[in-house]
């Protein structure tokens, strides 16, 4: 009896080894062009990691999740992302990106590069599936050698909405007041820090896509104010990220000239 519990121990101990946090990473795909992981995942964009050899078996599980990703494109354009990934890093480019054209895997982003580990998402599989997204950078999916569509569907629509839901508020102590909203030329940020300290500010649109990057800027502890131009920015719909040393604030803003 005794020998039985250990061993129930040592299995449920095994399947919640794997982080409900991404790892980040920063490295080049295969054609140069350099990822962030965690900025990626901040600008609202969900990724699915996808390890393959390549090999035979894991063509039917990474076509499905791909078909998944894609059903997404029109009602969430370029929001979900899938990044098919070598193992263990030892399969060129080359080889990785031909075995994606044989099988239709086309609009995907390719890396072979030690830097994305899949043993940070606990075991291993052929292929391994991770879905990863919000500001949170949680994992809403992680299955190995066989994908469930429900399941992976379901994972992704709650990515995206859980980061609609965060960037509608505050995600930290206090709201940011927007003034004035709709902005012309100029917009301020005013908020309360609990602490001085220093902020980060990246403007995003409404596909998740960093279109401005006005700077670092000192706080204060109490009410602070920070004011940026909005005279190169398109009418339309973008989101504030306030990067603090002890979190992260998101606001709306309206931009009408």
């Amino acid at each position: 009896m005794k020998a039985k519990l250990i061993i129930l121990i040592i299995l449920l101990a095994s399947f919640g080894a794997f982080s409900q946090t991404a790892t980040n990473f920063i490295c080049d795909d295969c054609t140069g062009v350099s990822h962030n992981l965690f900025n990626e995942l901040d600008a609202g964009k969900v990724v699915i990691l996808c390890w393959v050899m390549p090999c035979a078996s894991c063509i039917g599980p990474t076509k499905t999740t791909y078909n998944v990703a894609q059903s997404f494109s029109t009602s969430y354009p370029d929001r979900v992302k899938m990044y098919i990934c070598d193992d263990y890093a030892n399969t060129n480019c080359s080889s990785l990106n031909s075995w994606c054209v044989q099988n239709g895997l086309t609009n995907t982003t390719k890396f072979s590069n030690a830097a994305i580990k899949m043993d940070d998402y606990g075991s291993t599989g052929m292929p391994k599936v991770v879905v990863v997204g919000n500001y949170t950078h949680h994992v809403y999916y992680n299955a190995n050698n066989t994908v469930n569509i429900n399941s992976l569907t379901n994972a992704i629509t709650s990515a995206l909405e859980d980061f609609s839901v965060s960037v509608s508020g505050p995600v930290m102590e206090n709201d940011i007041q927007i003034f004035p909203n709709p902005a012309y030329n100029q917009v301020s940020l005013n908020f309360t820090s609990e602490q001085s300290g220093s902020c980060e500010l990246t403007i995003f649109n409404n596909s998740g896509v960093q279109v401005a990057q006005p700077g670092s800027f000192n706080l204060k502890q109490g009410e602070n104010t920070i004011s940026v131009s909005t005279r190169d920015l398109k009418n339309g719909l973008y989101f504030a990220h306030l990067k603090t040393d002890t979190g992260m604030k998101q606001a709306k803003i309206v931009v009408s000239h």
